[in-house]
């Protein structure tokens, strides 16, 4: 490459990225003692739950070492209205990253080309506004996921166009107010969400513009020194994920799990909760049809019959007070034609039924629900106690009738 003046725009952005350079901590690390300072830092200027911390610990660590893994997740810093102290949090999390980059009404063109050019963190704030409505602007976000992805752009090199792929993948971070009205489903799901709250007059937290950069710095080289050390590991990935998480989940959690297990059992543990929970918190809300799904598969738990009539699960549905299906259409109940057109969608059909020689209803063979309990619910969780007295039905058992 050639060697561009001073001043030239190249110059001004790897100043800027150099901002948080740093050579290794000259002394041995204290793994708990790190993650414990880092997770501090993080709770000394943001009001944020312990859980969330500590996932938002982890993330600034994996932008120092995210080469090392098949993905990079997103940090989705998320609040329900303004001074929520989601700014404070992205600067919080710029002076810790690796290479950071703040991006806000960064164009598209120059968005791919500096991630290229430069692989640096970027950080976008007031994303909702920003990232909204436009759809190729997520479309590079989402490519950039997955090492090895790429958008592709037409260039003109003297007379002729050329095909000219950009390498997109690396750490970024976006922060914003109701950001799963404003990103696509696919950009969602594939970042860490961190969910804020204003802060009441009981919280305290520090100024930002009081912090000592020493203290950063420290925490930088530490950081760096760990990620040295324990480059081989990293390098492995990590497969041991709790089961409670989706696939999708797995994936976003994968890096920051691995770098977990290399400051111990103890922080890998408390990492595998704070996945959960974190997961838990901020899973999406469910649409109709799946929320349907899960809760006909409640009622059918302990049905013991091989065919059910529709009257009898609209039944079910409407008189279980956990449930809102008894007023769905404005109050009234969920009717037979919308049961069938949701469950269609999972390829489950109503179909005349023999319950009785005279008695041969609309109804479903309770069997044709299980392909989609399999596919689209995660597995049932049941109290143990509960579980010895209800045992499972027979459409759940390998009987020869079925």
């Amino acid at each position: 490459m050639k060697s561009k003046p001073k001043n030239s725009s190249s110059s001004i952005i790897l100043d800027s990225l150099s901002l948080n350079d740093v050579e290794p901590y000259p002394k041995e690390v204290d793994c708990h003692l790190l993650m414990e300072d880092v997770i501090a830092v993080v709770k000394n200027y943001v009001v944020l739950l312990e859980h969330d911390a500590l996932a938002v610990a982890l993330w600034v660590i994996n932008t120092w070492c995210y080469s090392n893994f098949q993905r990079c997740p997103l940090l989705l810093i998320n609040a329900p209205e303004r001074e929520c102290g989601k700014t404070q949090l992205l600067k919080v999390v710029e002076k810790l990253v690796f290479r950071p980059m703040e991006t806000t009404n960064v164009t598209l063109a120059a968005l791919f080309r500096v991630i290229t050019n430069y692989a640096p963190t970027l950080l976008i704030d007031e994303a909702d506004t920003f990232m909204d409505g436009k759809s190729e602007m997520a479309g590079v976000v989402n490519k950039g996921y997955e090492k090895g992805g790429f958008v592709l752009r037409v260039e003109t090199v003297g007379k002729e166009l050329v095909e000219r792929a950009f390498p997109v993948y690396g750490p970024k971070a976006m922060a914003g107010i109701m950001l799963e009205r404003h990103l696509p489903g696919a950009t969602m799901s594939r970042g860490i969400q961190i969910p804020l709250k204003r802060k009441t007059k009981d919280d305290t937290v520090q100024r930002l513009r009081a912090a000592d950069p020493k203290d950063f710095k420290s925490l930088r080289s530490r950081i760096l020194k760990f990620v040295l050390e324990n480059k081989d590991t990293l390098s492995k990935g990590w497969e041991d994920f709790p089961e409670e998480l989706s696939d999708r989940q797995q994936d976003n959690w994968e890096p920051l799990l691995a770098i977990a297990h290399c400051f111990g059992e103890e922080w890998y543990r408390r990492a595998c909760k704070a996945a959960l929970q974190n997961s838990g918190e901020t899973a999406p809300i469910q649409p109709p049809s799946n929320q349907l799904l899960e809760d006909i598969r409640e009622v059918l738990f302990i049905y013991e019959e091989k065919y059910i009539p529709s009257a009898d699960l609209l039944t079910k549905l409407h008189e279980d007070p956990d449930m809102d299906w008894c007023t769905y259409n404005h109050g009234k109940p969920l009717s037979p034609r919308q049961l069938a057109r949701f469950m269609g969608a999972y390829g489950v059909k109503p179909k005349t039924v023999r319950m009785k020689s005279n008695y041969t209803p609309k109804g479903y063979e309770v069997r044709d629900f299980e392909d989609a309990f399999a596919r689209y619910l995660p597995e049932r969780v049941v109290d143990p106690v509960l579980e010895k007295v209800t045992p499972p039905p027979s459409w759940k058992s390998s009987s020869p009738n079925f």
